[in-house]
Formats: structure tokens, C-alpha cells, sequence
């Protein structure tokens, strides 16, 4: 006769019963979050490690023991799910999230405020309808900050009774804050700035008929001018300039003449500058120095002239940054003449105008 044994007594039927019954009773008491590992640079990620796993240990006791943790495992992902799994900021997927019934995402970055310290974002979705419930972060400045993950958390588990996004409090340690001037862009200073120049322009002789001492006549030469100048700035806004200009003046008319001659100024110049744009006004008085005449003995002698000193000039500037110095336009008008005598025959005065274009460059820089 076969001894029939009961099975209802079998441990491992009993083990088997409460793994069935039992524990899935137990876990319906607590309602399970899904924590998905946290996104990090490389930077962060040794931090981002270490508050992921005190965030797992601190869940429970977060939230009252009403919650339990699911971590997703993203070495096993089902089709519907990108490698690493998805940003942060997209609720996941419910293949990866069992049955929890919310889920946690999350971020971690270095600071750009407060070097040296990590900002963890978090993100609690609800998962029925893939609805955000709310985000923040808080920052660690280093592991002794881990001791705040269970309150930051607890914060973040508040949203679900709410359930609307709660106003953003932002938990951080007390961060050293270095404040660093920043300075605008400097403008070049420099002692001297030496230049070239050369143009063209016309002048007008004004004189008298020999046999008259009232009737004028004027007459038109064209001008060019090729020079050297040299600048001495004692402030920002202030220098003064000389020159070594040669001159050429030809007769457009009647009798062929032509005349050479240099000019030596002396200039107040005002100056406003920026980082790459330079502009002036000068003024002064110049002497002229006659270097030679060609045309006709009787010509020669009708415009032989030399001006009284001084002479005076007065025109305006305007540079741009090239290179190391400055490419500028100069114009300016000139009048000189017999200032103490009054003989028939001889000219009175002339005035010239002259447009010019120039390259100058900066020596000896002044201390910042």
C-alpha cells in the first residue's frame, strides 16, 4: 500500500506560497518610484554615483515609509528604449519602470557659479499620462554634502500630495564666492606716434599791379605736398605737433611757373580716441622756407615771394586701426603773408588748402 505524504507541509512549497501571496501583498502596502540612474558629464559622474546610491538608501525613510525604490537597470533595455536611456527631461519609458507608479530622472553638472561644486537636478514624473510633477536641483560642493540628500529628497517627494509643481528652493552649502572685475577693453597710449603723409590741393596768390596800389589780382596754382610729422602726447586728449612739409606749387595758366618750399609748423592737437578709431582738431602757425622758382626771369621776379613769419594753419583728422598704427585722412587751410610791409609790386598774402592721406605709428607706451 503507497503512503500518500501531504505536499502542503513541504518547505519549499511554503517558501514558494509567500513568495507568491506574501510579498506582493507586502510591496501593494508601498507604492514603488522607479530611479533611473543620473546623467552626468565625465566630471560628475564619480559625484553623480555617490548621490545616486544615498538617494536609493534615503527613499524609504524620505517618504514616511510609504515608498519603495525600483532602480532601472540600463544594461538590460527593451527595443522601445535608446541606449543610456532617455534625456533626463522625458519621463521614461513604463518597460523600464515595472510597476512604480512614479519615477525619478536626473542630471549632474559641474557649477558654472561656484567652481569646484555639482548641481543634481532631479525630475518626478508621474507615470500615468507621463506627467511632470515637478523639477529642482540642489548643489554639492563636495561628499560631506551627501548628508542633505535625504531632505532634498523628502522636498521632492512632497510634490506628489500636491501634485503641482512646488516654487523652486534651491539647497547648497556655503560655497566660498570670489568676485572677479572684468575690464574694459584698453585704448592704445602711447608717448609719440610718427607719421607720412602726402596730397594735393590748390593755392591762391593774391598780389598787386605795379602800377597800382589798389587793384588785386589772384592767381591759381595747383599744390601738392609730401610730409613728415612727429606727435608728443601729454594727455589722452592732448599733444603737440610738428611737421617737415614739402611743397609744390605749379601755375594752371598763362605763363609757365612753378615753386618749391617747406613748411615748418607747430600745432595744438585735440584728440578723441576710442579702441580703433582716432579723430583731431589742430591749430598753429608754420614758417615757410622758399627753396627754389622756375619759369622766366620776368615771371620768376613777378612771383618772387617770401612770407613774413608767421604763417598760420588750422584743420582736422580722422584715423582707423591698421595694423600697428593708424591710416588717417588729414585736411587743413593755411594763410600766410606780408604782415609788415605794404611795397607796390609785391604779393600781399596766400592761402592754401590742402587734403592729405597718411599712416602713423606709436612709440614708447605710456604705463597702464
Amino acid at each position: 500500500m503507497k503512503t500518500i505524504v501531504s505536499k502542503v507541509g513541504n518547505p519549499r512549497f511554503l517558501l514558494l506560497f509567500f513568495l507568491v501571496l506574501v510579498f506582493p501583498l507586502s510591496l501593494a502596502a508601498q507604492d514603488l518610484i522607479a530611479l533611473h540612474p543620473l546623467r552626468a558629464s565625465a566630471e560628475s559622474a564619480s559625484m553623480a554615483e555617490l548621490f545616486f546610491d544615498r538617494m536609493r538608501r534615503e527613499l524609504p525613510e524620505a517618504g514616511g515609509g510609504d515608498y519603495g525604490a525600483f532602480i532601472i537597470d540600463l544594461t538590460r533595455l527593451p527595443p522601445d528604449v535608446p541606449a543610456g536611456g532617455f534625456p533626463p527631461y522625458i519621463c521614461p519609458s513604463p518597460s523600464i519602470t515595472g510597476r512604480s507608479l512614479y519615477a525619478i530622472t536626473g542630471e549632474a553638472s559641474p557649477d558654472e557659479v561656484f567652481p569646484g561644486a555639482f548641481r543634481m537636478r532631479l525630475y518626478l514624473w508621474r507615470m500615468d499620462g507621463s506627467r511632470l510633477l515637478g523639477s529642482d536641483e540642489m548643489t554639492l560642493t563636495g561628499p560631506g554634502d551627501l548628508e542633505m540628500t535625504g531632505g532634498f529628497l523628502a522636498y521632492v517627494l512632497s510634490w506628489i500630495e500636491e501634485d503641482v509643481p512646488a516654487e523652486p528652493v534651491i539647497i547648497y552649502a556655503e560655497p566660498e564666492i570670489v568676485l572677479v572685475p572684468v575690464e574694459a577693453e584698453p585704448h592704445e597710449e602711447n608717448w609719440l606716434y610718427v607719421g607720412v603723409r602726402g596730397g594735393m590741393g590748390y593755392s591762391r596768390w593774391t598780389y598787386d599791379y605795379r602800377d597800382s596800389s589798389t587793384h588785386h589780382d589772384v592767381t591759381s596754382f595747383i599744390s601738392t605736398n609730401i610730409s613728415a610729422q612727429a606727435s608728443v602726447y601729454f594727455t589722452h586728449f592732448f599733444a603737440v605737433q610738428t611737421e617737415l612739409n614739402y611743397v609744390y606749387d605749379v601755375k594752371t595758366d598763362g605763363d609757365s611757373y612753378s615753386s618749391q618750399s617747406l613748411n615748418v609748423p607747430l600745432l595744438a592737437k585735440f584728440v578723441m580716441r576710442g579702441a580703433h578709431i582716432k579723430a583731431g582738431i589742430f591749430g598753429g602757425i608754420y614758417y615757410h622756407l622758399p627753396l627754389s622758382q622756375s619759369g622766366s626771369a620776368e615771371v620768376r621776379d613777378y612771383y618772387d615771394y617770401t612770407a613774413d613769419f608767421p604763417g598760420f594753419v588750422f584743420g582736422m583728422s580722422m584715423g582707423w586701426k591698421v595694423g600697428p598704427g593708424y591710416l588717417f585722412i588729414d585736411g587743413r587751410f593755411a594763410y600766410d603773408g606780408h604782415w609788415f610791409t605794404s611795397d607796390l609790386g609785391t604779393i600781399n598774402y596766400r592761402n592754401s588748402t590742402r587734403v592729405s592721406v597718411g599712416y602713423e605709428m606709436g612709440f614708447f607706451q605710456k604705463n597702464k
